[in-house]
């Protein structure tokens, strides 16, 4: 049996608990109705329910009480117009979770920030918050989440971050920060995501990065980076993603890449890296995706890149790598996205890029690639966009391209392909860009291709073309922007049938038609441009086409 008075006491107390659990305290009820006092949308519907009569830590939206305190304050996404400058940071002790990310809140982050030293979980990101990050942010020892992403703070990034030892994530990106990257981030050993991308940030990447093991990402691309990658980054061996493009790094790859064992995406393109593509890459062998376009990288595309059996994404364009693309290159299964354009590549285009089934884009232009292109391409049915542009590519386009039933984009201009345009290209409905110009092709045109009711710009301008263009051709003004078949050898006259419709450029310069001008082009209303000349046309010139 329990004595009286003690059940008494426990009755007492329990019904305090209650009372303390239930109801927030007045000063902190009140110091925040002042703030919702400042916002310029008092109507605001979700904060309704922040009035003196009601019970905070109950019924107010976005407010969350331990212990009768307020312990957290969420309030993401409400379409508040406001500022911090009012914000009772002093009242407030025992806030560990502070989230008002997707709002309009405006003006600085106030120094007083830091009296809030139990904050764990700090949110801001995505307002209209400038000015710079106040040095006393330092003082929030206890903070192991840090987002303020997507606002228009400037200054460089206070040292002091460096105090915030307990912080697992650090996102500052898409600001206007400037300045260095602070060296005091190394001491951040817990960091597991580090994302500064998209500011003004300059000088070099700290070698103290190297003291952050248990990191997990690291955005800094779309910065001013100078210098060398460091060394020390390969310490980082539990790091799966890492962005670094956009920048002007230089220099040479650490060897010390291929002990990041779990990386999984690399991306170091547009930067002014100049080296060998480094065999140590082939080392990781969970990358999924690897950008390294637009660098200064020359020497040969490694044959051991075709062990990466996860690779999904491989772009290695605009370099100045040379040599044969390596056939290993066809046991990548997974790959979506292959492109090599813009680089010296030579030699013929290897049958066995035919098995790379789950391909959806292959880009091969503006290298000097010879021989033919690959039956095998016929195998890549989910190919979207082929471009095998300004090469040395010879012989006829294989029939198997047509099985590539979900092309969008077929670029093949500036080769020395010869022989007729494929009649079943009319059967790829998904075609929207077909673009064969400044090659050998001959025959007539087949009206097969007005089945193309996607297409928006065909180009086959310098070829030798013979022969009557359909009739149908005018039909497709409708849904056609770019009609060119410059310099060939066409005759007979003009399609009758042109309707209203997208054509803004339409180009016969340099053919054998004759006949007149049919007065159907003034439904093209959205023509800019149209080249008739060097032809044998018998007409006056055509004033009506004023009127379109």
């Amino acid at each position: 049996m329990v004595p009286k008075k003690i059940f008494s006491l426990l009755q007492f107390f329990t019904l305090l608990s209650l009372f303390t659990v239930t109801f927030a305290s007045t000063e902190e009820t009140t110091s925040l109705l002042k703030w919702k006092s400042t916002f310029k949308n008092q109507n605001n519907s979700l904060l309704a329910s922040w009035r003196p009569s009601s019970n905070a830590c109950r019924d107010w939206y976005g407010v969350i009480c331990f212990n009768g305190r307020i312990n957290r304050l969420k309030i993401t996404n409400s379409s508040i117009i406001g500022t911090l400058y009012a914000f009772p940071f002093s009242s407030l002790p025992f806030l560990e979770y502070f989230e008002l990310s997707m709002n309009n809140f405006s003006g600085i982050i106030p120094p007083e920030l830091g009296n809030l030293t139990n904050l764990v979980y700090l949110d801001l990101s995505i307002n209209q918050i400038s000015g710079t990050i106040p040095p006393q942010i330092g003082s929030l020892s206890k903070l192991e989440t840090l987002h303020i992403f997507v606002n228009h703070l400037n200054g460089s990034i206070p040292k002091e971050i460096g105090y915030l030892r307990s912080l697992t994530e650090l996102d500052l990106s898409s600001n206007s920060l400037n300045g260095s990257i602070p060296t005091s981030l190394g001491n951040l050993s817990r960091l597991t995501y580090l994302h500064l991308y998209e500011n003004q940030l300059s000088g070099s990447i700290p070698e103290e990065i190297g003291k952050l093991v248990n990191l997990v990402q690291v955005f800094l691309d779309s910065n001013q980076l100078t210098g060398h990658i460091p060394a020390e980054i390969g310490k980082l061996v539990n790091l799966v993603k890492v962005y670094l493009d956009e920048n002007q790094l230089t220099g040479h790859f650490p060897a010390e890449i291929g002990k990041m064992k779990s990386l999984q995406e690399l991306s170091l393109s547009r930067n002014n890296l100049s080296d060998l593509i480094p065999k140590t890459i082939c080392d990781l062998t969970e990358l999924e995706l690897l950008y390294l376009y637009r660098n200064q990288l020359f020497g040969p595309i490694p044959s051991e890149l075709g062990n990466l059996k996860n690779l999904t994404d491989l772009e290695l364009s605009n370099n100045h790598l040379s040599g044969s693309i390596p056939s290993e290159l066809g046991n990548l299964k997974n790959l979506n996205d292959l492109r090599l354009s813009n680089n010296q590549l030579f030699g013929p285009i290897p049958i066995e890029l035919g098995n790379l089934k789950n391909l959806n884009y292959l880009l091969l232009s503006n290298n000097q690639l010879s021989g033919s292109i690959p039956s095998s391409f016929g195998n890549l049915r989910n190919l979207q966009v082929l471009s095998l542009n300004d090469n040395n590519l010879i012989e006829e386009i294989p029939s198997s391209i047509c099985n590539l039933a979900s092309l969008a984009t077929l670029y093949l201009s500036r080769n020395n392909l010869k022989g007729n345009i494929l009649k079943c290209l009319g059967n790829i409905s998904a075609l929207q860009y077909v673009m064969m110009s400044h090659n050998n092709l001959s025959g007539e045109l087949h009206p097969s291709i007005c089945n193309l009711t996607s297409l928006q710009i065909l180009d086959l301008g310098r070829n030798n073309l013979k022969g009557a263009i359909p009739q149908c051709f005018g039909n497709m003004s409708r849904h056609l922007e770019v009609l060119d078949m410059q310099h060939n050898n066409l005759s007979g006259t003009l399609p009758t049938t042109f309707r209203a419709g997208t054509l803004r450029s339409f180009n016969l310069h340099g053919n054998k038609l004759k006949g007149k001008i049919p007065k159907s082009l003034a439904n093209c209303k959205e023509m800019q441009v149209l080249d008739l000349g060097d032809n044998h046309l018998n007409d006056t010139f055509p004033m009506w086409l004023g009127t379109s």
